[in-house]
């Protein structure tokens, strides 16, 4: 028998069938491990979103109509713009007069850290928004704007006129609204989390299976296996190729590939006509196996090949196909 090289199991080919027949059975963790980490996703977004997203605010928006001066300023609209408006809606001319319809106790400060302007497109439709951590006060204030805005259109020369052309009284503003989207993100990162450890078990995974597991592992031919449920045709090609290779049945000594013979037994193993060493099939000895082969080998024996015992039929059959023809991997 050839020196089983250290390095064996990391110069195995990837076998994609193999692979898949092997994960076959575990590979519905994944499904709950998307599910568990969809929840987790969800949970840790809310409850992070919760801490850092302070008090609950409340936004009322108005929508401005502009109708300006062309007639005398052809470039009203150079001045007054999408990007100039946020900002002249928070200075003097139209917070000091909508100061003077609000409460005393609404400060200047308040007014400007309350209000914002955006336009979605249109250069004469202006929406403004007030937003504060009070449903009154933002009231009071996007009141105060329907005022202030219509006066300072009658201030501005490069403008004709704004009007007010709909508003909407405050309501909670919601934040942080994508919880979907962390449940879809934690999903996908465990689902994936949970996929990289079944092909991380599959590298590190000791089972032997097949025939090309024996010649690439321990440079020995497969005799056949044994199945948990009698199969005939697999008992036949097991039969046959004992009878070739091994003798009468009479002739074989059998060892278990899971036990290290003592020093006492190598003399009687040496003097085998026929040895053949049995391998559970799939389960995590293949290592010790190899252990066991190697002792042979230094101790003399001449190992004829190895068997599988306990395979699973469905397995067989799923790889191999079904007939009589399974000994083609051999």
């Amino acid at each position: 028998m050839e020196v089983m090289k250290q390095d064996v199991y990391r110069q195995q080919r990837v076998d994609l069938k193999r692979l898949v027949l092997v994960l076959g059975k575990r590979m519905w963790l994944v499904l709950p491990g998307i599910c568990l980490g969809a929840l987790l996703g969800a949970l840790v977004y809310r409850i992070v979103t919760g801490i850092t997203n302070g008090y609950p605010e409340y936004r009322a928006s108005a929508d401005y109509y502009i109708t300006f001066n062309f007639d005398e300023f052809q470039y009203g609209t150079d001045y007054y713009n999408a990007y100039t408006w946020d900002s002249i809606l928070r200075d003097d001319p139209i917070v000091d007069y909508a100061l003077t319809l609000l409460p005393e106790e609404v400060t200047k400060e308040m007014v400007k850290d309350a209000v914002t302007g955006e336009m979605l497109g249109d250069y004469r439709i202006l929406t403004v928004h007030v937003t504060t951590t009070d449903r009154e006060r933002t009231d009071q204030i996007a009141e105060a704007y329907t005022k202030a805005m219509p006066h300072f259109g009658e201030e501005i020369e490069m403008l004709s006129e704004i009007q007010l052309w709909s508003m909407e009284e405050a309501t909670l503003l919601a934040k942080n609204t994508r919880t979907p989207n962390a449940a879809f993100l934690g999903g996908l990162l465990v689902g994936l989390g949970v996929l990289m450890g079944l092909l991380l078990y599959y590298c590190l995974e000791d089972g032997v299976y097949l025939a090309g597991d024996v010649e690439e592992r321990y440079h020995l031919p497969l005799l056949g296996y044994r199945t948990k449920t009698e199969d005939s045709g697999e008992e036949a090609i097991l039969q046959t190729n004992l009878q070739y290779l091994c003798g009468e049945e009479g002739e074989i000594l059998w060892w278990d590939g899971e036990e290290l013979p003592g020093p006492e037994e190598y003399e009687g193993l040496r003097q085998a006509k026929a040895l053949v060493v049995t391998i559970p099939w799939g389960r995590p000895v293949g290592r010790k196996a190899g252990r066991c082969l190697y002792q042979l080998m230094l101790q003399g024996c001449r190992v004829k090949g190895c068997v599988l015992t306990g395979a699973e039929n469905r397995f067989l059959k799923a790889y191999y196909g079904r007939g009589r023809g399974q000994q083609g991997d051999l």
